[in-house]
């Protein structure tokens, strides 16, 4: 018999559902998740499927996991980076911004733009649609703070400005890998009405 969902619920610290996280990861992007099975991560973990059914219902369950893994990382690296940040410089926030935006699609990111060749464009939409989501808020909780504080706010509708700006932005970095950074840059001022500020 299958455990039951509040079963599954492990403490997102237990080391063996983190282990099946990072299996998952691992073959995700050895060969894609459409083509991972539910064997194929319990064996690169050493365990048995049933042992493995006590963490996820399913190898959906697991991609979500993996999804808010990978998530968690990210917004570290974006709360370092907000924690380390030059106070009234916009233009390195920018550039900041732009490098962190390249390396959610970046060829060796689980989640790249190599998914939709794939077969994972499901999967991708939703990495996509979900980190720019926690991304937007994270943003609006800190650095548009910050800069409301000081110079006063620009736009309306912090959170959906955002989130619209950065799923636009990976579509058009994944369409367009060679645009330049100067016209992110502009692109992003001019979305968030910045422009006077950049230096």
């Amino acid at each position: 018999m299958a455990a039951s969902t509040e079963e599954r619920r492990s403490p997102r610290g237990d080391s063996k559902r983190q282990a099946i996280i990072s299996a998952a990861r691992g073959i995700c992007l050895e060969k894609g998740f459409s083509k991972v099975t539910v064997s194929d991560i319990a064996g690169r973990v050493g365990m048995t499927r049933s042992l493995f059914y006590h963490y996820f219902e399913d190898k959906d369950a697991v991609a979500d996991a993996v999804l808010d893994d990978v998530i968690d990382e990210i917004l570290e690296r974006l709360d370092q980076w907000n924690h380390n940040r030059e106070p009234g410089n916009v233009s390195k926030a920018l550039d900041d911004m732009i490098r962190l935006l390249r390396a959610l699609i970046a060829d060796e990111s689980p989640f790249s733009r190599r998914m939709v060749a794939d077969g994972n464009a499901e999967l991708y939409i939703k990495f996509i649609d979900r980190s720019a989501d926690r991304i937007a808020y994270y943003i609006g909780d800190t650095t548009v703070r910050d800069f409301e504080a000081k110079h006063g706010l620009p736009i309306n509708h912090v959170h959906e400005t955002f989130f619209t700006l950065i799923v636009g932005l990976i579509s058009l970095i994944r369409s367009h890998p060679d645009i330049g950074d100067d016209t992110l840059r502009t692109v992003i001022a001019q979305t968030l009405h910045i422009e006077t500020y950049i230096r």
